[in-house]
């Protein structure tokens, strides 16, 4: 099966970059991520303050769906609004969306909706349901439960908080485990897809 292409979104210190460095299985626990100008695999970074994404980053990881091994590019999307020219470009070609954001912040609903129509709705493009996941990244590490789970519109896709604040082997599974949900749902697409086309 062709490499998935999943685009994750959301706003700015929402813990996008450290979902994509726990499923690359990097160094997650490094808080200093430097700014991306333009486009940059993940690498290992220097601890240092907290930086966010300037325009993007692309981290591949290899998942196994049933019997079947994919390649998934995480394209880690940059939450400064700024960039919203380039998110057209960026959602091209996508199979899959992760909306990600902190649980722990109360009212972020609408900015959340916000990045969910950016990225699902492009041109002819439109994603069903179950190519999108909307994930919230609790970082307690204490197991403490999360004070504002999602609320609105959005709360009738696939969602689900996970912690990744603790240990990182542990934090990387709940993650892994939630994508690997949605790309079921996406393989399973595209090879019905694959199917058609040939009867056709």
């Amino acid at each position: 099966m062709a490499t998935l292409k999943v685009c994750v979104v959301g706003p700015q210190g929402g813990g996008k970059t450290r979902m994509c460095k726990l499923l690359a299985e990097a160094s997650p626990d490094q808080p200093f991520v430097p700014p991306t100008h333009g486009l940059r695999t993940q690498e290992a970074i220097p601890d240092q303050q907290y930086v966010p994404t300037q325009g993007l980053r692309v981290q591949e990881v290899e998942r196994r769906i049933g019997l079947t091994s994919i390649t998934v590019q995480l394209w880690d999307c940059s939450g400064d609004f700024r960039f919203q020219s380039c998110f057209p470009a960026m959602s091209l070609g996508m199979d899959g969306l992760i909306v990600a954001y902190n649980p722990d912040e109360d009212g972020k609903e609408p900015e959340l909706e916000k990045w969910f129509q950016l990225f699902s709705q492009q041109g002819s493009m439109q994603l069903s349901a179950n190519q999108c996941l909307i994930l919230g990244l609790h970082r307690d590490g204490g197991g403490g439960r999360p004070r504002a789970p999602i609320q609105g519109k959005l709360k009738k896709l696939p969602n689900a908080v996970v912690d990744v604040g603790g240990n990182a082997s542990r934090s990387a599974a709940h993650v892994g485990a939630e994508l690997d949900k949605m790309l079921t749902h996406i393989v399973a697409m595209k090879r019905e897809w694959e199917e058609n086309s040939v009867m056709n």
